[in-house]
């Protein structure tokens, strides 16, 4: 017995040994996952083409609500462009859309990227899209279909991050909130099967696609093409309250040629504006274009904390070559380059599923319409006294509430560098937390994964919160929903510590 007990620590000693010399194995995929001209195009801009009568406000339909402003004006116009229809919530049915305009044509692919690691113990898939956000149906719909064609990663080692491009396809959430908003109109099965099998395309040739690899990871600051767009209305922030850090994974073919390319970096994806009825990758799509076409291999872009970072315009100009494009990718070329690879690493993962229940949305004027005093009859400085307001509890088939929270530990020379996600818009405040909180259980860096595995909005810290406006707005687990998503990165994070 005690000689079968031997041979096995032997064959066991032996076969980790086999997995270690074997070192690191990755792949790469790149798949145009551009859907038919004719769909909405996903995200908010300005307002809807609507009457407002300020006595109405009350309603709260957040489409239609008048900024501080213009608040004084018994009845004002918003204009939406042509990204929506005229007389929301009148719908106006067509092949794909039902309330939003269609789209006239395609200013650039949008693509579904996989890149697969593989340490010979843990294997572990990113998924990248230019899309509005992540969506968990979604997520495993293509996940599902990859399985099928024979893809061999568990759900729980596979993240799918939205690129938060406001120019990338609608119509393919199921979520109630984001379709009668409308921020992604009606979903159209067909176009959610569509872009479920381009992501599952992606998956399965990129597992396909592994050979042996090295990978470094570096991180580096990058400021200029980027703002705060609370500074106006916040006392916490300016407009270069931004986050700076730029990371960026560095994965290279066994002879030191680039295979892939990975960076992370707050930004919203709004450098096109309301007419502009063409899909596109916006900034975040022009910068991977040049981190291409400047080192090789793939480029795939994971959002961090961008809930209250917008590109600054100067970033935005030349559209669609967009100045701050080149400007991006020359710090990621130079990030890239400092990044020392190895075939050594250790991977570590966990994927854990938080259920947060019903909304608890407060709404009240200085949250809808940033308005604290002042207003026809002095209304927003009565309601702030009488606290005036209306909570909103929804249930999961209007917004996710069961988010997938997953940490990845990646360990390289002795450096660890934790990759957590969170199912939407972070604000920077949250995002500096989390991190601190990484710092906190022996991570050297982070790679803050935002609008990623789910969608459910903003996440205000209290502070922020209590100011008001759009992103306090949709932050829908009242006051407290930072510090959830806050505790539930740390607990996944905990999970896989040093």
């Amino acid at each position: 017995m005690v000689s079968n007990f031997l041979r096995f620590l032997i064959c066991m000693a032996t076969m980790r040994a086999s997995a270690a010399a074997t070192g690191l194995r990755a792949g790469v995929a790149k798949v145009n996952a551009t859907l038919p001209v004719g769909v909405p195009l996903a995200g908010r801009k300005p307002f809807l083409h609507c009457h407002v009568d300020i006595y109405t406000v009350v309603l709260y339909t957040a489409e239609c609500i008048p900024s501080p402003r213009d608040l004084p004006t018994a009845a004002t116009r918003y204009n939406h462009g042509r990204r929506r229809v005229k007389l929301w919530p009148i719908p106006d049915p067509l092949k794909y859309t039902n309330f939003m305009t269609p789209s006239v044509g395609h200013l650039q692919p949008t693509w579904a990227k996989a890149l697969v690691i593989d340490n010979g113990e843990i294997k572990f898939c990113f998924v990248t899209v230019d899309a509005i956000g992540a969506d968990g149906t979604l997520r495993r719909m293509a996940w599902e279909r990859a399985r099928d064609m024979g893809f061999t990663i568990p759900l729980d080692n596979v993240t799918l991050h939205g690129s938060h491009t406001h120019s990338g396809s609608g119509a393919i959430t199921p979520e109630l909130l984001w379709e009668l908003a409308p921020a992604t109109d009606i979903l159209v099965p067909d176009l959610q099967e569509m872009m479920a099998e381009f992501i599952a395309k992606a998956m399965t040739q990129a597992e396909k696609n592994a050979q042996p690899a090295s990978m470094g990871i570096h991180f580096g600051e990058l400021v200029g093409v980027t703002a705060n767009r609370r500074a106006d209305i916040s006392p916490y922030v300016n407009p270069g309250s931004i986050d700076e850090r730029l990371g960026v994974v560095r994965v290279d073919t066994q002879d030191g040629k680039p295979l892939a390319t990975v960076w992370n970096f707050a930004i919203h994806g709004t450098c096109w504006g309301p007419d502009q009825m063409m899909s596109n990758g916006d900034i975040m799509g022009g910068a991977n274009d040049h981190i291409e076409a400047v080192i090789g291999g793939v480029a795939l872009f994971i959002n961090a904390d961008a809930g209250d970072i917008a590109p600054a315009g100067s970033a935005c100009a030349g559209k669609p070559n967009y100045a701050g494009a080149p400007v991006i990718a020359a710090h990621v070329q130079k990030i890239r380059s400092a990044a020392q690879t190895s075939s050594v690493v250790s991977l570590s993962a966990v994927s854990m599923t938080v259920p947060f229940g019903p909304t608890d949305m407060n709404l009240t004027l200085a949250r809808v319409a940033n308005c604290s005093q002042g207003g026809p009859l002095d209304i927003c400085t009565i309601c702030r006294v009488i606290d005036c307001d209306v909570n909103v509890h929804l249930d999961s088939a209007w917004v996710e509430q069961s988010p997938t929270f997953t940490a990845l530990n990646i360990g390289i020379d002795n450096q660890h560098t934790l990759m957590v996600t969170l199912p939407g818009e972070p604000l920077l405040q949250l995002g500096w937390q989390v991190r601190n909180d990484s710092l906190d259980l022996g991570y050297n860096n982070t790679l803050l994964a935002g609008y990623s595995n789910n969608h459910m909005g903003y996440f205000a810290t209290p502070n922020e919160y209590e100011v008001g406006g759009y992103e306090s707005l949709l932050t829908m687990w009242g006051e407290n929903t930072a510090e959830k998503i806050r505790q539930s990165c740390k607990n996944v994070a905990e999970q896989v510590k040093p």
